[in-house]
């Protein structure tokens, strides 16, 4: 988006009484419209009744503020009270969002509905398509040195041997077709640069070479750093970097950090004067949004060469390169800061969320949500490691922990953290997942299909197979930073997080390598096949979990283990141990290796050989 930005050209060092302030908007098309602000106004799209925008309403708004109409009716994108401007003293402004959406006044600062900013005029903010400005029309006394140092301000103007400066611009209205056609093309090439500012990374070496090829310096340099430590960024022609000694003229710097506005000096001396350099100077700071000085964009050619325009134009070339260098600067910053965020939301989060959470990143404050937590844990990965020694360890589980994290990221997962040969990821925050279980056990199946797959690749290294343990549970958890100001960590914490872990522990104990709780199971549909393997306790959970398996493929055989298993199950809980017994062990002849049904012959078994004890339907395992 652009906006025509007029620039009124005066005398510099300028002492001022304040009177009224003025408000400028900027529509894209170039259109500008002016009026003085006395009292509090309000500003919003037309109303029924009200006239076409831009217009002025008095006493229409909220409260009795004066109205400004500023798009029309049917431009839903502004508001019908969109912000109001109230005095809070002579110089400063309160701008309030009184609309219902987040109002991004500037590339730093963005209000909430119903939240306020004060702000010190002159100060410019974006409003959709069109650009507010206000500053004072003060009133200035010239001081002394006027006619060496000048600048581009909002004041009057100043006398010179050239004649004053508004005398010089008002010859720019006069200048023949020629002249005219000279002054249309330095614009148009100085705006190529500032457009190639703004996706360049060598943006200030363009602005350096324009200060020469455009403005017709003989050097141009960009300076970077605090006022009293500028270091040259840039330099052209190139060999200018390799003058060593050179400095800026001081005096032109503490202007320029002083007043924050384009300077040139022409070289001339004033009778009874210090000379204050020989070289003639055009000088422009580069500032932040907020006003903040970055540096300066600084030029300089003989005072005897032959100007090819105007001291006028010269300045507003600069200035409008210096707006360009300060675009580019305050992106590159913003760049650097979202980079940052999202490699760093990058370790927990897919691509897709990090950019989103870069964007909202009230996204990550603490909370309770619902979620589903998955725990993963490598049998027999401490004998491996062992034998294949600390190199081999470290790619081995690289390569596995790439391929597992990606089942996660696949579903939208969040990994949580990396724990030995173990790892935590998560559904259901920061971002709101209703169908989170799911997506947890889809990248669960996802894990344990890339076992085999690892085991062909890795075999001769690693000597033996390698197996998952997976457990899972849902239900509420508190999610946030769980790691410290200085170490970020997103994550959970709470009790939901404890019982996931110790569903996993049961794999070991059970043969299984996907368990989840009872609360994971009910929020599955029938796609998933599931067999239910135990009712169980666990280390710091009081109430009984029940287990179930969640096979990884849903063929003839799952299906028909799943039967027997459960039809052994409830005849062990109805105290029907021997056809517990009977079903069980029919059943490890078609599936010998089954750990839930070893289970269940075991314990029916147990009973039958001791009638006298009380059987416990609730088993309880012998560790974590």
């Amino acid at each position: 988006m652009s906006y025509l930005q007029p620039i009124e050209l005066v005398g510099f060092l300028l002492i001022g009484d304040a009177s009224l302030i003025t408000l400028e908007i900027y529509q894209k098309d170039g259109t500008v419209w002016s009026m003085d602000v006395a009292a509090a106004i309000e500003v919003g799209r037309q109303r029924i009744g009200e006239p076409e925008p831009v217009q002025f309403v008095q006493g229409t708004g909220e409260n009795g503020f004066d109205r400004l109409v500023v798009a029309p009716l049917a431009e839903a994108a502004f508001s019908r009270r969109q912000i109001t401007l109230e005095f809070v003293n002579a110089k400063t402004l309160r701008l309030t969002n009184t609309s219902r959406k987040i109002w991004q006044i500037d590339v730093e600062t963005t209000l909430e509905p119903n939240q306020a900013i004060d702000k010190t005029v002159p100060f410019s903010f974006a409003l959709h398509t069109l650009l507010f400005k206000l500053h004072s029309d003060s009133k200035n006394v010239a001081v002394d040195e006027v006619d060496i140092y000048h600048s581009i301000t909002d004041s009057v103007s100043y006398n010179n041997s050239n004649g004053s400066i508004l005398e010089q611009s008002n010859k720019l209205a006069n200048v023949n077709d020629a002249e005219f056609i000279d002054i249309v093309n330095w614009l148009q090439m100085t705006m190529q640069v500032l457009q190639g500012t703004i996706g360049s990374e060598d943006f200030l070496k363009q602005a350096a070479v324009a200060l020469v090829d455009i403005v017709g310096l003989e050097s141009g340099r960009v300076l970077l750093g605090e006022p009293g430590s500028l270091k040259v960024a840039t330099a052209h022609p190139p060999e200018f970097l390799e003058i060593t000694n050179w400095e800026p003229n001081k005096n032109i710097v503490k202007r320029l950090t002083e007043f924050k506005k384009t300077i040139w000096h022409t070289g001339e001396q004033k009778a009874g004067k210090t000379n204050l350099g020989a070289m003639a100077v055009v000088a422009a700071p580069i500032l932040d949004s907020k006003g903040n000085f970055l540096g300066a964009l600084y030029g300089e050619r003989s005072p005897m060469k032959s100007e090819r325009r105007s001291a006028i134009i010269e300045g507003l070339l600069v200035d409008m390169l210096a707006c360009g260098l300060s675009t580019g600067l305050v992106r590159q910053t913003h760049e650097k800061d979202a980079v940052q965020a999202r490699v760093q939301f990058e370790q927990f989060f897919t691509p897709e969320l990090a950019r989103q959470l870069a964007l909202e990143p009230n996204l990550l404050n603490g909370r309770e949500a619902d979620a589903t937590l998955l725990f993963c844990d490598l049998r027999g990965f401490s004998r491996i490691s062992e034998r294949i020694g600390p190199e081999g360890t470290n790619k081995l589980m690289s390569a596995i922990f790439d391929a597992l994290s990606k089942c996660v990221q696949d579903q939208s997962g969040v990994l949580v953290d990396y724990l030995g040969d173990g790892m935590l990821a998560m559904w259901g925050a920061p971002g709101h997942q209703p169908d989170h279980a799911k997506r947890c056990i889809i990248a669960a199946q996802k894990m344990q299909m890339q076992i085999p797959l690892i085991n062909e690749k890795w075999s001769k290294l690693i000597g033996e197979p390698l197996a998952l343990g997976i457990g899972i549970n849902s239900g509420k958890t508190w999610v946030g930073n769980t790691g410290s100001s200085i170490k970020f960590k997103y994550g959970p914490l709470g009790p939901s997080v404890n019982l996931a872990s110790r569903v996993e522990g049961l794999t070991k104990y059970l043969r299984s390598y996907l368990l989840v709780s009872g609360s994971t199971k009910k929020l599955l549909d029938e796609s998933f096949l599931t067999r239910r393997v135990c009712k169980t306790t666990v280390v710091n959970v009081v109430e009984p979990v029940d287990i179930y398996e969640v096979f990884v493929e849903a063929n003839e055989k799952s299906k028909r283990l799943k039967q027997v298993t459960e039809q052994a199950l409830i005849e062990l809980e109805k105290n029907n141990f021997r056809e517990a017994s009977k079903i069980s062990g029919f059943s490890l002849a078609e599936f010998p290796e089954d750990g839930p049904l070893i289970l269940i012959l075991h314990r029916a078994v147990d009973m039958l050989m001791n009638p006298a004890q009380a059987f416990q339907p609730v088993w309880h395992p012998p560790g974590k």
